[in-house]
């Protein structure tokens, strides 16, 4: 078995592993049968109900029945958004056991008791039956049309009606006595748990494990650096009995962070670095340390509630606006790759009709004119012999102009074999010296790949060859980091600053830029010119004996 079976098999046995080890959530569940895998929802869904509960009372004052941070509203309506609706009422039914156990533990009257339940999964069927009707389409967190839907129908109305209800439920029961301030406690308290818990909850569930296994290690050392970092200045700020530092620097050492996960990682990443800021401002407010400590409980759980919620609120759009902006982009880079690979099926067919079709008729007609000439008289011999010239002459023109647009030498020799022809043709021709390296490198490219970087090598030593005055040039192609890169150098007098950049330059950017690749143009006066430009390859093939 040749080396480059040998790689092309491990390559397949990388990917079947990889398919194995960590498929997606979506496509776990996929391969349970129906009922099965309801119920391992449902299960799912009531043990996370459980575990919210469980931090909901540890994150409760001792001198209010509300807790300052309440998860199972927002496990619950996250669960309703990723769910049919048709399992709904399973999950309500799985979540009730597990409600009644929590809550009649830590000494709630079962009066209470019910009366939250009723709150909770009404709060979050109401919302998941809002945002199902007024968006449809997902993912939600990925529009500025979906953060509006979530925030309104999600979050802030059926967090206003159920909030009634439960401040009344704990008036009754002799709970709690001032109605108001219960009241608008409990409405922020689910308002926050809402904005931190469930854009994690649903882009996990949407995009899958595959979200997490898209960044490779680096972005992984990346997150824990931030997580490291949120978690510090969080301790900093509210895990001292007299704070070091005031709110206020706090939220500005803060800001940095949140907007750097923002950037990185998108709503879900930033969503989990807030929800660790509530976890532990809520945690160490409710011990009476921190910035906010000192003060009233009502007062440092609602200015909490206030800043929490402005920033969760302030991130999610500013999300939804980098994922629209990355959407278009994306939608405008495969419009231009369209018309890249059209204009290249139009090449290829002008330039297979000169070769195949005009290049031979004019061979055919030299053919007739050499036989002419052979047979003509002496007088007619110099008006046949500049006949067959010009003849000639349009051939090799209509031959060079076929190659052109099309590099035909890239089906017969292979994409490095060309590139070292055109390098020793170009030096031929003009006299300079143009060395060719490359490493690493199959003749196997990706045709669209191979085609662009041949354009550019073309591109590049016309602009040498006629406006450099170099002496010797070089042209290397390698791949690096699972990408095609060719370097192409000289040194000649540079490019001037003053003169804009030709079209075929242009023209070559917006093809490489289709690709998804880069262009670096580096050039200073009296000391050349260097063009870099990298392409990335999904399905790299190395060369024979390379590894």
């Amino acid at each position: 078995m040749s080396h480059r079976e040998v790689a092309s098999s491990l390559f397949r046995l990388r990917t079947a592993i990889d398919s194995l080890v960590a498929p997606s959530s979506n496509d776990l569940l996929a391969a349970v049968p129906g009922s099965a895998r309801t119920s391992i929802i449902a299960l799912l869904v009531a043990l996370s109900y459980y575990v919210g509960s469980q931090i909901g009372f540890l994150l409760t004052p001792a001198s209010t029945p509300i807790a300052t941070f309440w998860p199972p509203n927002a496990i619950l309506l996250a669960a309703f958004l990723l769910t049919s609706r048709r399992i709904w009422w399973v999950l309500v039914l799985a979540v009730f056991p597990a409600h009644l156990f929590v809550q009649l533990r830590t000494g709630i009257p079962l009066v209470s008791a019910l009366a939250w339940f009723v709150g909770n999964t009404g709060e979050a069927l109401l919302g998941a039956v809002c945002v199902r009707i007024f968006k449809r389409d997902k993912p939600l967190f990925e529009s500025v049309h979906g953060v509006i839907v979530f925030l309104t129908f999600g979050v802030l109305l059926p967090t206003l009606a159920t909030s009634f209800l439960d401040a009344a439920g704990v008036v009754l029961t002799g709970l709690g006595q001032n109605y108001w301030i219960l009241w608008t406690i409990r409405l922020t308290t689910n308002i926050v748990a809402d904005l931190t818990i469930v854009p994690i909850i649903v882009i996990l569930g949407v995009k899958g494990l595959s979200w997490l296994r898209g960044e490779n290690i680096w972005a992984y050392c990346e997150a824990g650096v931030l997580t490291i970092g949120t978690v510090l200045v969080s301790l900093l700020a509210f895990g001292r009995e007299s704070a070091p530092i005031s709110l206020w620097t706090f939220i500005y050492v803060l800001l940095p962070l949140l907007i750097w996960a923002l950037l990185r990682f998108g709503s879900g990443g930033v969503s989990a670095l807030t929800l660790v800021v509530a976890l532990i401002s809520f945690w160490n407010t409710v011990q009476g340390r921190g910035s906010l400590g000192m003060q009233s409980m009502v007062f440092a759980v609602l200015s909490l509630h206030f800043l929490l919620t402005a920033l969760a609120v302030s991130f999610l759009f500013s999300g939804a606006l980098i994922a629209e902006r990355r959407r278009s982009e994306e939608t405008l880079r495969a419009k231009c790759g369209n018309l890249v690979h059209a204009q290249e099926l139009e090449r290829y067919r002008i330039a297979r009709e000169l070769h195949d079709n005009i290049l031979q008729r004019l061979t055919l007609v030299s053919l007739h004119l050499d036989e002419l000439r052979a047979a003509s008289l002496v007088f007619a011999e110099t008006p046949l012999n500049n006949l067959y010239d010009q003849i000639s002459g349009i051939s090799k023109t209509i031959c060079d102009l076929s190659h052109d647009l099309h590099p035909f030498m890239l089906e017969y020799l292979g994409f490095p074999r060309a590139l070292k022809k055109l390098c020793r043709d170009a030096g031929a021709q003009s006299g300079i010296t143009i060395e060719f390296s490359e490493r690493n490198v199959s003749s196997f490219l990706p045709s669209d790949v191979s085609g662009c970087l041949f354009r550019v090598a073309q591109e590049a030593l016309q602009n040498i060859v006629q406006h450099s005055r170099a002496r010797a040039a070089a042209m290397e192609l390698k791949l690096a980091d699972r990408a095609a890169v060719l370097r192409v150098s000289d040194d000649g007098v540079g490019l001037d600053p003053l003169r804009p950049e030709g079209i075929g330059l242009t023209s070559i950017r917006e093809e490489v830029l289709a690709l998804g690749g880069t262009v670096a143009i580096t050039s200073a006066p009296s000391k050349g010119t260097v063009i870099e430009v990298s392409i990335p390859v999904k399905n790299i093939s190395l060369a024979p004996g390379l590894d």
